[in-house]
């Protein structure tokens, strides 16, 4: 540890250190990046690609140990996941049985031309390895079950369906786990943060039995995408990180109509 320590001091630039630095280091040491990237955060040196974010090493170092479970990857999960990644999220296990079709397309982070028919968490895997390599990422092909938030921090909700959403709050409460849930039609979106104790996903959808069927798809904007997944990707940091949230006791509503944002006791 000592040698590759020296060497992360030694390529370190006003307290960075860049992404071919960190990948040499890995290969002369035997490493894997996120091994190296850790170790650096542990002296006190920021991956240059973190620079940014404006968070200090500690703080940097809880996201690359945090691991998180995207739960469908169409429109709210991808444009998750990509912002997870870019923030330095260390492990994400996407979630979603289905592929890219044409319709995706208006909304969907990793929906191309050349992405239709191919499946949708292998396709966002291959994506997140090119925006961070450091990034340990699951891809899997399947409906969600409970085994896949068993290993995991925090769960995101990229469902688009009322019924499988309460089906992975139960397991989610079962096994303690915080679900960052979000929901979109058209212009209008909602977001907060289901636990045990606040029962928010029932409060939301009282008239619907878990695991129901499905309802016909609904239209979806991208703006009103971006916006709840920007806004889950804030909250997720903000628990790994041990920040409050207004969103732990409330749920909000969002119309980009209008421009209203309101807080509704959860």
């Amino acid at each position: 540890m000592d040698r590759l320590d020296d060497f992360i001091r030694q390529r370190a630039a006003a307290s960075t250190i860049a992404l071919i630095d960190a990948r040499e280091a890995a290969a002369t040491f035997g490493r894997t990046l996120p091994e190296v990237e850790e170790q650096a955060l542990l002296l006190d040196i920021m991956p240059l690609r973190y620079r940014r974010n404006g968070l200090g090493c500690r703080e940097q170092l809880r996201l690359l140990r945090a691991r998180v479970a995207v739960i469908g990857c169409g429109g709210l999960g991808g444009s998750v996941a990509a912002q997870l990644a870019r923030i330095g999220i260390g492990r994400l296990r996407l979630v979603d049985p289905d592929c890219f079709e044409e319709h995706n397309l208006n909304r969907q982070q990793f929906a191309t031309v050349a992405s239709l028919s191919r499946p949708k968490t292998e396709t966002a895997r291959t994506v997140i390895r090119s925006i961070n390599p450091a990034v340990i990422v699951e891809a899997i092909v399947r409906p969600f079950s409970e085994a896949d938030i068993e290993a995991v921090d925090i769960v995101l909700d990229g469902l688009d369906d009322a019924g499988k959403r309460l089906e992975l709050a139960a397991y989610c409460n079962k096994l303690s786990r915080p679900l960052v849930h979000g929901a979109v039609r058209e212009w209008h979106g909602q977001t907060g943060i289901a636990t045990s104790r606040n029962r928010l996903m029932a409060t939301l959808y009282p008239n619907v039995r878990e695991g129901s069927a499905s309802k016909p798809p609904v239209n979806v904007l991208a703006p009103t995408v971006t916006l709840i997944a920007a806004i889950q990707a804030a909250e997720t940091c903000k628990l790994i990180l041990g920040l409050d949230s207004p969103l732990k006791r409330s749920w909000m509503l969002c119309d980009l109509l209008e421009d209203v944002f309101e807080h509704i006791p959860a």
